[in-house]
């Protein structure tokens, strides 16, 4: 059976990346990431953010836990695993966990060092392969680390 299992978000990091490691010392990465949304209440249009949680490992997380910090805009491809269990009262709850496959840096608020960082786009990819927009992200930075103009401009994703 063919299907298509993914989600994309594009949105800003609520906060530094939150880590941990498992009993196999491989890194695991937590962040919390704000979509916009606008709904009407009244005669006003009002701007509510969506938070949600999402969760990287291995290679994909170390980068996120590098380079990620609260402000950052970015957009990610994530797998999405639903979860279902039982509480203590018996009952039965539902989750869905939003499992990081790769992820553009859009821009950055500061880096590390306090440093207002670049606004092009970079990606870092969770598995062997990179989705044709992510190629064409890559291209644009190249072609800007060149001195070129780009087609998408500096905060605009090219897919």
């Amino acid at each position: 059976m063919n299907g298509l299992n993914r989600a994309y978000f594009i949105g800003n990091l609520g906060r530094d990346p939150e880590t941990r490691t498992t009993r196999n010392d491989s890194v695991v990465v937590s962040v919390t990431l704000a979509t916009p949304h606008v709904r009407k209440d009244g005669d006003n249009w009002v701007d509510t953010p969506d938070w949600h949680r999402i969760t990287a490992f291995g290679k994909t997380a170390e980068n996120i836990l590098r380079n990620a910090h609260k402000g950052d805009t970015m957009a990610v491809e994530c797998v999405v695993r639903p979860n279902r269990w039982t509480d203590k009262e018996g009952q039965t709850r539902y989750d869905v966990n939003l499992y990081v496959e790769r992820v553009l840096w859009i821009s950055r608020k500061r880096g590390a060092t306090g440093v207002a960082a670049a606004a092009a786009p970079s990606v870092s990819e969770g598995s062997a392969s990179v989705s044709e927009g992510a190629e064409e992200a890559v291209d644009a930075v190249e072609l800007q680390e060149q001195g070129g103009e780009t087609e998408a401009g500096g905060d605009e994703l090219p897919f």
